[in-house]
């Protein structure tokens, strides 16, 4: 579904990583869903094919462990993979767009799409989740589990660090409403399930 890059030995190496990654402990990034459904929203929202956007996708998370600039060590790993491995058709310039694609899963903030095209749609394809009340406290839960597991953290302190993300991805998804005014209905949906899961946060932290 969308994707066309199924079957090549760059695509089963990449699962293989995130495969390695459930091992590890991670819950919400322990299997091919995120990236399945990412696929998912792509092919409902009739995004046109970019196969940088289709490797970035595949590759955003296929570094995840509890140490920083994880978005970075994935778009190094693609760039080193990429050239091991046949069945990716991108120039040089291809590759180099893959690698700020990974990126902008980890600002979450349109860059100019004149200067890189699929900037909105893997920020979108990454949150939608998001926009879904049901799939943010399904996600939540998840994560709260993986933060626990990765992070050998308490409650309280996953409440309080997924309250500081969480209202800085609020203002750069608000940010996002006024660079991407194609998508500002998505943008107004996804504000209101980072609420949400603001508020399962505090609600979490009061508790305690």
């Amino acid at each position: 579904m969308w994707s066309r890059i199924k079957d090549t030995a760059l695509e089963l190496e990449a699962y293989i990583l995130m495969n390695e990654n459930a091992i590890n402990g991670c819950e919400y990034h322990n299997n091919n869903n995120h990236v399945e459904d990412m696929y998912k929203y792509l092919h409902d929202t009739n995004e046109p094919y970019d196969e940088a956007l289709d490797w970035a996708i595949l590759f955003h998370d296929v570094v995840y462990d509890a140490q920083p600039e994880k978005e970075v060590r994935s778009a190094e790993l693609f760039f080193k993979l990429v050239k091991e491995y046949r069945g990716c058709n991108l120039d040089t310039n291809g590759i180099d767009r893959v690698q700020f694609l990974i990126m902008e899963t980890k600002t979450h903030t349109v860059t100019n799409e004149a200067y890189l095209k699929g900037s909105s749609a893997i920020i979108r394809a990454d949150l939608h989740a998001l926009a879904n009340k049901a799939e943010t406290v399904r996600n939540f839960v998840k994560i709260m589990n993986e933060s626990m597991s990765l992070y050998d953290c308490n409650i309280e302190e996953f409440a309080e660090s997924n309250i500081q993300f969480m209202t800085g991805l609020r203002e750069r998804v608000a940010s996002n409403i006024l660079v991407d005014k194609e998508h500002e209905m998505f943008y107004n949906e996804l504000l209101v399930g980072i609420d949400l899961t603001i508020r399962l946060a505090k609600a979490i932290k009061d508790a305690k």
